[in-house]
């Protein structure tokens, strides 16, 4: 029998774009001077996302995503760019099914300098070469890119909260499903938000 999950993605690709998916988006370290007396930074954030499958639709996932960043990639007093890179992990659950989108990313980021010495708005964007796994099927690759905004709260002189959000397109690979028949991916778009806090090291 068919799997509540696959039978949505199924149902959505007779219909428009259906999708699955993964999780994605936001968030490290950066903003001029948040970031700018530490050279390096490491972050943990909770995320949460949305699989889209069209006309049927849509499973809600949560996940998590530790990553480390570069923070003087450029710096000046208009702007600062810093590159991101880590790991992202997220469980999206509907029934008795469940699937699991995990990979590697890499995210630049744009920082404007803003007149407030607590805030720190920035642009990102985001690569990622992602794996999606499943208890009703085969598990395949497939590949993010997208773009989004957050913001940096400052705590202390090398903790900061970092939030926002982001709009990812997503691709992956055909699957097989256990009971048998096939599944295929096409392209759709999702949104992920999340928060989590990030440490400065060293100067």
């Amino acid at each position: 029998m068919t799997s509540v999950i696959a039978s949505r993605v199924v149902a959505a690709m007779r219909t428009c774009s259906p999708a699955m998916v993964g999780a994605l988006a936001i968030f490290a370290a950066s903003g001029v001077q948040a970031q700018s007396a530490q050279k390096y930074a490491f972050q943990v954030a909770l995320l949460g996302t949305s699989i889209d499958v069209g006309s049927s639709g849509s499973v809600g996932g949560v996940g998590i995503e530790p990553q480390v960043r570069y923070n003087r990639l450029v710096s000046n007093e208009q702007y600062a760019v810093s590159l991101g890179a880590g790991l992202q992990y997220t469980s999206h659950t509907s029934g008795p099914d469940n699937l699991k989108i995990s990979g590697v990313f890499v995210e630049p980021r744009f920082a404007p300098v803003v007149g407030s010495t607590k805030f720190f708005p920035y642009l990102a964007g985001r690569l990622a070469v992602l794996n999606q796994s499943s208890n009703f099927g085969t598990s395949s690759g497939g590949y993010a890119a997208g773009a989004g905004a957050g913001v940096v709260i400052k705590l202390t002189k090398t903790v900061n909260i970092d939030a926002g959000g982001a709009l990812v397109r997503q691709k992956f690979g055909d699957f097989n499903l256990n009971g048998g028949g096939s599944g295929s991916f096409r392209p759709f778009t999702t949104y992920a938000i999340k928060a989590g806090l990030n440490f400065g090291f060293p100067k």
